[in-house]
């Protein structure tokens, strides 16, 4: 029978994110419904149905500037997961290193350079670090402009810095799998250097 401490490390060594992942996809299926249905829309338009057939391309130029408004609600809640997720992952971090690891009193973890400090070993060296470390400055990037940074674009080449944030539904989901990796060696790891 596994002891309370293993009990709690396998606990706290998993990331809630179903909730996270059930917003994407409510609000996928609402913006594909939505996309969907403005596009029959615009399609079967035709002059006959206007009191002046003039008005037509008024009509279609407003379905347009709907659709558009609604891949900005997409993009926006594909930058939501991105921030929901960090806040996620910084949260338990706080948690778990504050309880396990008492000089760690004191600072302010959501600041990376004291998280670093607090830690007995090297935060680079936990499995999957890169994933976390794109999510962190991803959401840093979202959350500050909503503009790539120079360091987000340095770390990972697959950002262009200075390029608006848009689109970021699937680094959500790229990034899920390696961010919980690293939260859960992260979780080992303070567990095997923290207090029992």
């Amino acid at each position: 029978m596994p002891s309370w401490s293993q009990v709690l490390m396998n606990f706290d060594r998993n990331l809630d994110h179903e909730e996270i992942d059930e917003f994407i996809e409510h609000l996928e299926v609402s913006t594909r419904r939505r996309l969907k249905s403005l596009e029959q829309e615009y399609n079967t338009l035709t002059e006959d149905q206007f009191e002046d057939p003039r008005d037509l391309p008024s009509y279609q130029d407003h379905l347009s500037e709907q659709s558009i408004a609604t891949e900005a609600a997409r993009d926006l809640g594909g930058q939501l997961s991105i921030v929901a997720l960090y806040k996620k992952v910084e949260g338990k971090t706080a948690k778990i290193v504050k309880k396990r690891l008492p000089s760690s009193s004191g600072k302010n973890l959501s600041y990376f350079k004291q998280l670093c400090e607090a830690l007995p070993f090297d935060i680079k060296a936990v499995n999957s670090f890169a994933a976390f470390n794109e999510l962190r400055l991803l959401n840093n990037s979202i959350k500050h402009g909503g503009q790539v940074s120079q360091e987000l674009a340095s770390g990972f080449p697959n950002w262009t810095a200075g390029a608006e944030i848009e689109s970021v539904g699937d680094a959500y989901s790229r990034l899920l799998p390696g961010v919980k990796a690293y939260v859960f060696d992260f979780v080992t790891k303070v567990y095997a250097h923290g207090k029992p």
